[in-house]
């Protein structure tokens, strides 16, 4: 058994097994699911089709036509004719700087490539989880395959291996953010924050963050990141198709709102608010107003939180994954940063009150997979689970304000003595 850190709890033998055997079996029942669904795969239903056609569009010299719909379906007809659950191509949304990263994968058959993503996608997890290890030593004092257990057994990350997607790429540049921003690197930090730009609607709200902390340094370094994939995009698709993104993208938004990317359907604000406002322009507006108080709140609990640097990164990336205007399953993987944060907290401090139930129940939900089956598949009513997220949010809230007033209570009793 490995030895514990200093200062970290007496380890409880029978809470540890119990803890190993349910991410097992969660990551058991993800494992069995993916097997079931071999078929599909190979037929390209997963999200992997629109990065693959993108990649060959890019590899064939057509890169003004990326967005094109008779593009799209032409190329995927190629390899995904037998897709039935689709009236046409699956689109290509992502900004025109991703498509050559896989352009690579476009000289390898559709299956050869999914499988060869999907190991470079679960390269970048255990490379996050590497980068987290000095950072979470008493969780890993319970289990040195505790935090690898719970990248397998987080249904986020299935869903992204599942799909062939892109979500734990931008975990891994996610954590490379947040170890640089800590370590006192914050150019090389936003270095990291604007490569995850293809994923701008999580990204941004954490820049509007740190914008407001007045992390200059980090916002050179996302200028510059930013300035540079928008060369990179025009070197793609040329200026002109690159000026119509913005455009083509609504237009994918209002065609799909209907499929998937309903709104109603998305674990986030927008997705809550959406399932009992609709998605009018009132709605819209409610979103707005929210999201940019949830981005200020998030900013000022940063500031106050004095020295607790990882608590206060964590809550702001709950907060961008409530304000993200839109979020899939998958975009949820990167909540394994700030529920590891989160854990880690939990078995340093083993605080009482308030902020450890919110932060155990937050934790305890979006673990257990048996509840996004249900509300994605059986109830149809996946957007439900941003409750859990902001169970999560509202714990790491607590939790710094714990902190702050042990940290002025401490400074009080210095400046009496």
């Amino acid at each position: 058994m490995p030895s514990s850190p200093a200062g970290s709890p007496t380890h409880k033998p029978r809470l540890r097994s119990a803890l190993v055997l349910a991410l097992v079996a969660m990551a058991g029942m993800h494992a069995w699911v993916f097997f079931s669904l071999r078929q599909e795969v190979r037929q390209g239903y997963p999200d992997f089709t629109a990065f693959y056609a993108a990649g060959k569009c890019v590899r064939r010299g057509l890169g003004s036509q990326l967005y094109s719909v008779e593009t799209q379906a032409q190329i995927q007809r190629e390899f995904a004719s037998g897709v039935k659950i689709r009236n046409g191509p699956l689109p290509f949304t992502h900004p025109p700087f991703e498509a050559p990263l896989f352009t690579p994968f476009a000289s390898l058959s559709y299956s050869a490539a999914y499988w060869v993503w999907n190991g470079v996608s679960l390269l970048a997890l255990v490379a996050f989880l590497l980068l987290m290890r000095p950072h979470i030593p008493n969780l890993r004092g319970w289990s040195e395959a505790l935090p690898f257990l719970c990248g397998l057994a987080f249904f986020p990350v299935f869903v992204c291996l599942l799909q062939g997607q892109d979500s734990l790429l931008l975990l891994l540049l996610f954590g490379l953010g947040f170890v640089a921003m800590k370590g006192g690197r914050g150019f090389v930090a936003g270095i990291c924050l604007g490569l995850a730009l293809f994923r701008f609607q999580l990204v941004l709200p954490v820049m509007a963050v740190v914008l407001l902390r007045r992390g200059w340094k980090t916002v050179a370094g996302f200028a510059v990141t930013a300035l540079g994939l928008v060369g990179v995009s025009a070197a793609v698709v040329g200026w002109g198709a690159l000026m119509n993104y913005p455009r083509q993208l609504l237009q994918f938004s209002h065609v799909q709102a209907g499929g998937a990317m309903n709104p109603r359907v998305m674990p986030n604000l927008r997705g809550v608010v959406a399932g009992l406002a609709g998605d009018s322009n009132s709605a819209h507006v409610l979103i707005a107003m929210v999201s940019l108080a949830l981005v200020a709140w998030a900013a000022w609990k940063w500031k106050a939180c004095g020295p607790e640097f990882d608590l206060a990164f964590g809550l702001t990336l709950v907060v961008a994954v409530i304000v993200s205007y839109h979020l899939m399953a998958h975009d949820l993987s990167v909540l394994l940063l700030p529920l590891l944060l989160a854990a880690e907290w939990l078995l340093r401090e083993r605080p009482l009150g308030m902020a450890r139930w919110l932060a155990v129940a937050g934790i305890g939900i979006l673990f257990f997979s048996p509840i996004y089956f249900l509300l994605w598949f059986r109830y149809q009513r996946f957007s439900a689970m941003f409750w859990a997220v902001a169970l999560l949010g509202a714990g790491l809230s607590l939790a710094l304000g714990l902190k702050n007033r042990a940290q002025l209570a401490h400074a009080a009793r210095n400046s009496g003595a």
